[in-house]
This record gives structure tokens, sequence and C-alpha cells, in this order.
């Protein structure tokens, strides 16, 4: 494979050098033909395509059908003028050319003299005439004037196309404005572009929240283009949405735009879930300022343009972009924290006083094979711990506790009698971004133009308690986001038919986050025994998972760091002959994405209620008696529950190749029919670690592969297939099923590479009358490069991941007696802390196996369209089409040594039911995975007439999928039994079935130089003239969900991943049934229809559950943004503009489907608790220098 990607690498270096290319990513095209007044082509004509902004002009020359084809030009308006001996030279002016839509001008010419020239006055085509293409474009006045609100980000406008969709509120990059295109998960599947080079974040996880590289200011974007089908083969790298920007370039006049943006807590309308639970407002201040120009460094031939913009954010609770923690975190009362639970309903039990009742092995507390060990315990007088048993450490970090201050009712969750303390955090972003672009038309032959893109944001949040209490998530105490961007380009004109350009551009994002108290030892200041991690950012407390109670301590996964570095270089050629125009080139892209995320860097510990809880009566022997136990007692005491573990990891420094080579042929085969014929080949590398630091476990012959290189000889444990003695201690043989270890494998990706990804692209246009157009397209789309978050990575397999744990040996039940008890008295979990002998080379008591199947075959998309397109008066144009795709081998993450799904009657766990007990879960990476989109469009569009301009869609469709989104919990969901690939094929996540969206731009017809009041005076038309508005309707139906069944039957049931679904009363059908009353947060659906809780038997497990997965339905969306422009003129190019804008002005609640109450064993199944974040009303005013 090394061979094949040199000879690959030398092929496009070649390319390279011959520099015969073109690039049309984020070019347009003017085509057309010119006939005489008899219809008659005429041949040989000279045309003139100037640029109206910057005056330069390129040439070519009508072929003998008359026929003309002018590619690589950059967005904007121009003017055409044709001549030929013996005809008038005819003209016709502002030609609108937007990105990847090639324009139609066909002119006719008139008999006269050359030096008279006719001007054509027509309006800018409506019609798509020449390609298959669906999607929508956007200009300079939609991107700044549309209602964005927040930040701004310009990917939220991807939904004003027809088969577009947000990403379902769990995905990575929903906060981003992901979304969602023609039926495709959104992580991973979409294409962004930033002037035609690679933009994508191509790291493991989107901890930045985004799926792209740099986000450019409104100003600073001169065209937007989002194809949602149809693409043509110069596009690939994935099989969703193409999201293409280009930035503005200068021109022959200065031209520039300053703003200053401000918004606080006072404009905003409250969350719908404080207003519900008593609470104020979160703050949430919002500055952002920034300057746009653009001016000629030599007329007509240099140019340049730049930007800056920073924004400013405070706010608190965590509302907004994550910044800060609240409202409500579930705590002791200080009589808990002092050991006294007699204001709580459970019942504490001394897990000293354990007895076996039954089934024991005789003298011992370990169940006997076969049989159900009953166990008794005494409980605690009045409910209360004697500090003579607690774990100092544990009361340290208890003292540390705020007190209540709200209700316990507040805290969703809480057990009765707990404490609920509200606060709001404050939490801060700066953000400093610019770009900058020069344009050089060195002759008419050579123009080269080159851009660069940075952006630093920097955010805090104040973690909810104090010093090493912490309880921060994931999102950290800080984040520093560092993007950038840059490319060039150079277009070369060999002849008027033939034209070449060839394009590098290298991107960067480096993300990291980092935890409270990173430079504390509070391993020491604590008292924490064992093993200290504390290292530089290291710092803090082991994250202590409590169970109802919030999590205290460091987050598992910090401090965290990724990197993403690309080259991406593009070379292709453009060839127009006759009727036809080739389109040829190829693409490498090499990337370079380092990632550091160790698994528990400061150690985990979990305490549940089974430490200070009774043996239910039946049921399995794990079973926990009802009002029993307590998990702050537990924690109290120092009794671990599961696990605590503290993992060691290299850096990973993954890596990854792509190449492409693509052919088309746009054929005009008629003056009415056109046809778009090519493919694209792609070869995409398996991911490969720079230092051959990752390795791959073949679970099918039980053989682990490690690469060859510096690393080939990295030890594993001594104890890993035979027993071990260590300073007189011997260890127990880590696996006792025969592992092989294959060394040195040359092949570095240590899988095969798929090498058969040929995509056909077919479509055509079809000008069946003048007013109308028939449109359809197939093609075949590869996705090779989705984000597959930290979990499959194979750097954090052993022999390059330890992960030593420390639990309780009880493999047959919990109530067997903890390691951590010393003649029956506690020393303490915290304080005798984590065992230091792993960290010197000693045995380990466990280790992490991650597999890529062999027979990864890189994720495919089949999609088609067919459209009729018809121009309506009044310049508007109406479309409807049907789309669809059919999806193959997406990416699953199955366990290869999942546990069947089982009753447990008795002493039975996953552990000791998977194939190989001894192996454990293996983390695991496929492309089983299905799906398939069917959408009926229709889309409006009204070109800019009269001040108005506008567009409206509607999308009817159904997306259907077995996998998830990556990056929002594991793709491959399963029906009970997660040993059963692909037995939860249903509507997707991510499907809305209908949407319609609407956006305008209207300037009001009064004033100076309108229709209306043309002649006011200027005070009124200071007062009323110059008045513009804006707006955005969205309606959309709700996202799915599926129910699932937490308790009776479903509590005996032993499943890997499995969700236990409830059981519908006899004579119901539809899970999604509006209660009686109607719908509303309190009931979003009928929970009356379900079998109780108490009533249900486990029957058949494979039927078990009639509700079906992603069977309900979410609350709908609908919101209208709004805003409102008063310009006041100083000049004729310079005024000062004023805008009040505002997001979701009725402020109707957006409730989010994550936190519909899913699970039947809630007391408040079926209820509705928030809303999207930041979804509320948002009002903010601007003021705009525009010269």
């Amino acid at each position: 494979m090394s061979r094949v990607r040199s000879c690959l690498s030398a092929a496009l270096l070649v390319l390279l050098a011959s520099a015969v290319a073109f690039a049309q990513r984020d070019l347009g095209t003017i085509t057309g033909a010119i006939t005489d007044a008899q219809g008659s082509a005429v041949a040989n004509a000279k045309v003139t395509i100037t640029n109206d902004a910057t005056g330069v002009a390129s040439d070519t020359v009508t072929t003998d059908t008359g026929s003309f084809t002018r590619p690589a030009l950059n967005p904007g308006t121009y003017t055409v003028t044709v001549e030929a001996p013996g005809f008038q030279r005819a003209q016709q002016k502002n030609i609108l050319v937007s990105p990847n839509e090639p324009v139609a001008v066909n002119l006719t010419l008139q008999v006269g003299n050359v030096n008279q020239t006719v001007e054509v006055t027509a309006a800018a085509p409506l019609l798509q005439t020449e390609s298959p293409v669906i999607g929508e474009t956007l200009n300079t006045q939609q991107i700044t004037d549309l209602p964005l609100g927040g930040q701004r980000t310009f990917t939220f406008l991807a939904v004003l196309t027809p088969g577009v969709q947000p990403a379902e509120p769990g995905a990575r990059d929903a906060l981003g404005g992901g979304f969602a295109a023609n039926g495709v998960r959104s992580t991973g599947e979409n294409n962004f572009l930033l002037n035609g080079v690679d933009n994508n974040v191509n790291v493991i996880d989107f901890i930045n929240q985004t799926a792209f590289v740099i986000g450019p200011a409104p100003e600073a974007i001169g065209d937007m283009q989002i194809i949602s089908n149809g693409a043509d083969a110069q596009y690939g790298r994935a099989a969703g949405g193409i999201l293409e920007i280009s930035l503005k370039s200068g021109t022959n006049q200065l031209h520039g735009t300053l703003w200053e943006i401000l918004s606080n807590t006072d404009f905003d309308a409250n969350k719908w879930e404080n207003n519900k639970s008593g609470l104020p407002r979160n703050k949430f201040d919002q500055n952002q300022f920034g300057a746009a120009v653009g001016a000629p460094i030599i007329k007509n031939k240099l140019f340049i343009f730049g930007d800056y913009q920073g924004t400013r954010i405070r706010t608190a609770g965590g509302s907004v972009q994550n910044l800060g923690f609240g409202p409500t975190f579930t705590i002791p009362t200080p009589e808990e924290r002092a050991g006294n639970f007699s204001g709580i309903a459970d019942i504490l039990y001394d897990p000293t006083s354990t007895t076996c009742v039954s089934g024991c092995v005789p003298g011992t507390l370990n169940a006997a094979s076969g049989q159900r060990a009953t166990y008794a315990r005494r409980p605690y007088a009045n409910n209360t711990i004697p500090t003579s048993e607690m774990d100092p450490v544990s009361m340290k970090l208890a003292a540390l506790y705020p007190n209540p201050n709200t209700a316990t009712a507040n805290c969703s969750g809480a057990p009765a009698g707990a404490g609920c303390y509200a606060v709001a955090t404050p939490g801060a972003l700066n953000t400093d971004q610019g770009d900058g672009r020069v344009d050089w038309h060195y002759n008419d032959a050579n123009s080269i133009f080159g851009t660069i893109s940075w952006a630093n944001t920097a955010k805090s949040s104040v973690p909810p308690f104090p010093g090493p209490l912490d309880g921060g998530n994931f999102q950290g105490s800080s984040e520093q986001d560092l993007g950038r961007n840059a490319m060039l380009s150079w277009t070369h004109t060999f002849s008027p038919t033939m034209v070449n350009e060839a394009r590098v551009g290298f991107s960067r994002l480096v993300t990291a986050r980092t935890q409270a108290n990173a430079d504390t030892d509070v391993y020491k200041a604590l008292g924490i025994g064992g093993y200290d991690p504390t290292t530089t950012l290291n710092g803090g407390a082991p994250q202590i998972d409590l169970g109802r109670y919030s999590q205290i301590g460091a987050n598992d996964w910090l401090p965290t760091k990724e990197y993403n570095n690309e080259w991406d270089m593009i070379e292709n050629l453009s060839i127009v002959h006759g009727n036809h125009q080739f389109k040829m080139g190829g693409e490498f892209r090499e990337l370079h994405f380092p990632f550091f995320q160790v698994p528990f860097p400061h150690g985990e510990l979990s305490f549940g209620q089974a430490e200070t809880g009774a043996q239910a009566a039946t049921g399995n022997v794990n079973a926990l008696a009802p009002g029993t136990g307590d998990e702050f007692a537990s924690f109290l005491l120092g009794s671990v529950d599961t696990t605590a573990q503290i993992s060691t990891t290299n850096f990973i420094s993954s890596t990854k190749q792509a190449y492409a080579t693509y052919f088309m042929d746009n054929w005009k085969v008629t003056p009415k029919l056109t046809l778009n014929i090519g493919a694209r080949y792609e070869l995409f590398s398996p991911i490969g670690e720079q230092f051959g630091r990752q390795s791959n476990f073949d679970f099918s012959n039980l053989t682990l592969y490690i690469p060859s290189g510096p690393n080939q000889n990295a030890p594993l444990p001594p104890n890993f297939n035979s027993p071990a003695t260590i300073n007189g201690v011997t260890f127990p043989a880590l696996f006792s099923t025969p592992i092989n270890v294959s060394r040195g494998q040359v092949n570095s990706y240590l899988i095969p590479w798929d090498k058969t990804d040929i995509g056909p692209r077919l479509g055509f246009a079809y000008n069946i009358e003048p007013k109308t157009v028939i449109r359809g397209f197939f093609g075949i789309f590869y996705g090779g490069e989705e984000n597959q978050g930290g979990n499959p990575n194979r750097g954090e397999s052993a022999p390059f991941n330890e992960s030593p744990s420390l639990a309780r040996p009880g493999t047959v039940s919990i109530f067997q007696p903890d390691p951590l008890m010393a003649n029956g008295a506690y020393t303490g979990a915290l304080s005798v802390g984590f065992p230091t002998s792993v960290f010197n080379g000693y045995p380990v008591t466990s280790l992490q196996f991650r597999e890529v199947y062999p027979d990864f075959d890189n994720p495919m998309v089949q999609e088609w369209n067919f459209a009729v397109q018809h121009e309506l008066p009044g310049q508007m144009a109406l479309e409807v089409g049907y789309e669809g795709n059919h999806q193959a081998h997406q990416l699953y993450q199955p366990d290869p040594n999942a546990c069947p799904t089982v009753v447990n009657t008795g002493n039975l766990n996953c552990t000791a039911l998977r194939p190989y007990p001894d192996i454990g879960s293996v983390s695991g990476t496929a492309t089983f995975g299905i799906g398939n989109y069917e959408a009926m469009t229709a889309s409006l569009t009204k070109r800019t007439s009269h001040g108005l301009q506008g567009q409206i869609s509607y999308t009817y469709g159904h997306a259907l999928s077995d996998t998830g989104t990556t990056l929002s919990g594991s793709p491959g969901f399963n029906v009970l039994d997660g040993t059963k690939i692909g037995t939860s094929y249903s509507s997707a996540p991510w499907d809305i079935r209908h949407a319609f969206v609407g956006s305008f731009n209207y300037e009001i017809p009064f004033g100076r130089g309108k229709q209306y009041g043309a002649n006011l005076n200027k005070v009124v038309q200071t007062l009323a003239g110059n008045w513009q508005i804006n707006g955005i309707l969205t309606l959309r139906t709700g996202q799915p969900f599926t129910l699932n069944s937490g308790g009776g039957a479903c509590a005996d049931v032993i499943s890997e991943n499995g969700t236990c679904l409830p059981t519908m009363l006899p004579g119901h059908t539809n899970p999604n049934q509006a209660p009686p009353g109607g719908r509303s947060p309190n009931e979003w659906f009928n929970t009356a229809n379900f079998v109780p809780i108490s009533q249900l038997t486990l029957g058949e497990l494979e039927t078990q559950g009639n509700t079906g997965l992603n069977s309900n339905v979410g609350p709908p969306q609908r919101t209208l943004d709004f805003s409102v422009f008063k310009d006041f003129d100083f000049t004729e190019r310079m005024k000062l503009e004023f805008r009040a804008e505002g997001t979701n002005i009725s402020n109707t609640p957006q409730y989010n489907v994550q936190d519909v109450s899913l699970n039947q064993n809630n007391s408040n199944f079926g209820q509705i608790t928030q809303t999207l974040a930041g979804s509320e009303r948002h009002i903010d005013f601007q003021l705009r220098l525009q010269f």
C-alpha cells in the first residue's frame, strides 16, 4: 500500500508541476449562444466578459454552432459584449454570476456597423438550464441582512434550502449550525469549503462544537452556496450537503462597513424552564464589533480586501455556548454531610454487617455456583452513620459543599429530602477573527488570488462548586480555539477554450480544554492515598459519580487537546470543444489530526445505593430493595460501587490521506438540452498513526496487530497471557483466552484500503419551453472522513493504553465484601487511593481493545433527484421536485464481544455471558449501517425587484436509518439485544417530516429615490424614509425519540446496550397518541396507553415491547426571526444604519426532544423539562457605517 500511495502522490505532483488544471468549486460560468436575426449561429464572434466591480475582462469566441462558454469567473455582476463583422455590437449588463450555477446569456445580433452598440435589456435568468443541482445560493444582502442573532453563524442559513434540516439536538455540531442534508446525518457527512479549499474539522471530536475551521463574519462573505443534491464530479469527500462560501474581493472603488452590535439580559426573554421553576433570567451580555474594507491597489489590476471582528460575551448559567454552569444541582444537606440521614425516606444499612443467609460457599460471603445468594444487613440506628466509619478524605470534600438554597422539587430526580442548590456561575467568551484577500490580474492570461483567515477564541467558566469539589462537566473551566485557513489560486488561460487553475490550501485548528484546579495537586492537599497523577495541567480531584446527586470532582476526560492540520491541493482542466465543456482533474489532501484525551486522567470513583442498601427479596442477586441505600452515604463511607481507574495513554498523532480524480462532460446536445456526464474516483486511506502507536484487535481470529516502527515492541503486561510473579506476589493471567500478538505489520493502517469508490454523476436539464425546465440527476458519493469520537480510536488500544481498575471483586454480587474493607472496617476509597504498581511496569487488571473491522468500506450514498422549474411573473421562479437516496456502509460502532440479552434470574452478569468473558468489551468500528431518504420539495424564489427579494421552501420527507449520529451517543442502537446488528432500522433521529422556511428582505418604497415620497423634505425623510424589514419564518414538525422501560421486568434484563421498550395496552397501537386533553409540556403523549411497570412481564424477549425505536415524535418548532433597519444618508456613498433584530420574537418555547422524559419508570414520564439552548427570544441593536 505504501507503493500505491507513493505512486499516487508522484502522479499528483506531476499534475501540480504541469499546472494543467481548473477547479470551479467557488467560481462561476457564463455560457450562451449567439445567433443572427434569422436564428442562424454566428461563428467566431468575439465575446468579452467584464466584471463590473473590478473592470477585469476576459475574452472568448463562439464555436461553429454559435455557442460559447467562459468558466473560472469570480462571483459578481458582469457585462457581456459580443462583436462580429457585419453586425452591430450587442451588450447585456447586470448578469449575476454565482458559484457553480452556469448562467445562460443568449444574444441575437442585428446587421449593421460594429461601432454601433445595441444594449439588450433582460433580467438575470431565473431558470437553471445547465445543471441538475438542487440547492440555494445566498447573496451578500441575504447573508448580512437576514436575522441570525447570537454570534451570527452563517451555517444557520443552510436550512433555507429545500431538503436541509437542522442537526438533531444531541449532535455535537448542533450548537454550531450543524445540519442534515438530503436525509444524511450531519457529523462528518457534510463538506464545508472556504474559497474552494477544505474548511472541514477533521479532528476526532467536535469539542469546539462546529464542523468547520473558519466561520467568517457575514460582512466578509461574498456568496454562500448550499448544495443538497445533484453535485457534479468535482465534489467529493462526503455524501451529505455541501456548504461553500467565498470571501469578498476588493473592487475599483473603496468600499467598507463598520459595525457594532449590542445585546444584554434586559432585552432577552427568560428561559421557559427558569420561569417554570421561578428562577430569574440568566445573565447574557454580548458585544460584537468589526470592520470590513475593500479597495483597489492598481485599478483593473490589483485589489485587496480585509476584515476584522471581535466578539465579547459575558453570561452565566450555561445557557449560551455552554458558558458557566446552572441552573440547579442536587447536593446533600448539612445534616447529611455530617452523617445524619434521618431526613430522607431511604433506609441506610451498614455494609460491614453483611451476612449470608443462603446460597453462599460455606464460611464465606461468596455466592455458590448456580445459586442465588441471599444477604442480610443491619440498618443504621436513626439512619445515621458514625463519624468513625467515614472516610477522612470524603469528609474533607463534604465540608466544601454549599448549603441548599432552593426547594428539592427544583432538582429533577433528587432523592426526597436531599438538598437543591440553584446557581448560575459566570462564563466568558472572547473571539478575535479576521480575513484577508488579494486579487491580482497580472495579464489577460494569468490571474492570481490568495486568502488568509484566522480566528482565536477563549472561553472560561466557573464550576458550580468551590475548590476541588469542582463539579464541572466536559466543557471544563477554560477552552482555547485557534483556527487558520489560507489558500492560493492561479488561473491561466491557454486559449479562449482552455482554462487552467491550480489551487493549494492549508487549514489548522487547535482546541484545548482544561479543568478547574488544573495546576493544583489536589491529591496531596486532600490526602488521597496511592498514586498521585498530578502533572502539569492534570491537577484536580477524581471524578466522583454520586447517582442521584450531582457529580463532583474534575471531569473524566480533561485535560484534552485536538489538532487539525490539512493540506489541500487541487488541479483541474477545462476545455471547451464544440458543444462540450470537458472538466477533468484531481485532488490530494494530507490530513494530520493529533489527539490528546486521556480517559480518567485523575481517576474515577462511582458510588451507588447498594453499598448502603438492602438486597431485594426477589429478582436477580444484585437487585436493590426499594427505599434503601443512598449514594452520598456510600461516598461518606468510601465504599466504591463499580469502578475507579486511571488510564495512561500516549499522545495519538493520527494521519490520513485522500486522493481523487474526476472527469465531467457538460454537453449542450441541443439549445434546449444539456447533459452532465461524469465520474469521480476517490481513494481514502484508513486512519494511521504517525509513530505507529496504534493497534487493531481482530476479534475474528483473536489477534492483536501492531504496526512496524519504533513502537512496535511496546510492552504488554507480564501477565498478559500467563500468570506473573512480581515481588513474590503472583498475578493471574489477564486473559485465559489465547490472544495472538502480531508485531511489525508493514501495513501501518492495519486494515486494507477500500479501493472501489467510483462514483458516476449523470444529470440533465431540458428547457422544455422558454419558461419551463425539467432537470434530473443520479450519482454515487462516498464519505471517507466521518468524525468518530475518541472511543473507537485505535491509539487507545493495548499496548498503548493501560486502564488499571480498582473495583469490587463481586463478579456475582455487589453485596459481597468491599475490597477496601479491612477487618470489617472501612479504610475508605479516597484514603486508600489508586495503586501505584501498574505505573511501574507491573501487571494491570484490565486492557482496552479497539477494532476497525477488516472489511471496512467507506460510507456510500446513491442519490437522485427530478425537478420541474417554472418562471413566474414578478421575477419569481417555482420549483417542485422529488429527491431521494439510499445509504450503505454507514458508520456503526458495535461490540464484537457483546453479551446476549437474557433474563437475570440468578447469579448472572453481562461479563460472564460474553463470548470471551476475560476480554471484556471491545470498541468496534464497522460500516454495517444503512439508510434511506425520500422527499417532495417545493421552493419559490423571488429575485430582487421593487426592493423585495425572498424565498420559500417546503420539504415533505422521511429519513430512515439503523445508525445514529456520530458524536451524539453510540451510532448503532439496538432493540433489546446488542449482539444483533441491524435490528434498529427506523426513522432516523434527525428525521423531520414537514419543514417550511420562508425568508425575505424588503426595502420599503418610501423616501427620496423611492416609489413613494420621492420629494420628502429632510426632516420627514430622516424620520420616515429608508426603512427596511427582514425576516425568517420557520415551521417544522418534531424530531423522533424512543421510549424505554427502566424498571419492572426490564430491571432483570442483562443486555450490552439494548433498549427495553415499553409495552402498549391491548387495543392501543400508537405510542405517540396525544393525551385526552391535548399535548402539553406536562404530558406530551398519552402515558396511560402503556402496561404499568408493576404489571410488566418479560415474556418473549425478542418481541417484548411493541413501541419501536423512534416511534414518538417530539414537539414542533415555530419561530419568527425579524429585523428592522433605518438608514441615514450622509452622502451618496456614505450612510449610517440602525438595526433592531430579534430571533424568536414571539418567544414560542422551542422544546428539546432530548429532554422529554422517556423512562417509563420515572414519575415524570412523558413530561418536557427543557428547551433548546439559546432558543428564547433574543434581541440586539446594531449601528453600521457603510461607505
